[in-house]
């Protein structure tokens, strides 16, 4: 049986685990950022999609536009969360 060790911050900083913590969850932020700023119909779009596990034509059909629209919509939205995940790799 594992044992646990308490997670315990260094006062530098410089603990391995942290800093990997700190990196697993910054995209994670940044892409939960873009998605609130995005219009509503394109994140709508883009949860179907991505959390659900719709097809665009399931979508479409949900929501009662276009398959382009659907399309449209998720171009946009996964181009923001590009940018977003990319200006974290600058930083």
């Amino acid at each position: 049986m594992p044992t646990w060790k308490a997670y315990k911050p260094t006062p530098n900083g410089n603990n391995p685990r942290q800093k990997k913590r700190v990196w697993c969850w910054r995209p994670l932020i940044a892409v939960d950022a873009v998605l609130s700023n995005l219009p509503q119909r394109s994140r709508e779009v883009f949860l179907l999609s991505q959390l659900d596990g719709l097809t665009y034509s399931e979508i479409a059909q949900q929501l009662g536009i276009s398959f382009s629209t659907v399309r449209k919509d998720m171009f946009s939205a996964l181009k923001a969360c590009h940018t977003a995940i990319e200006k974290l790799d600058t930083q």
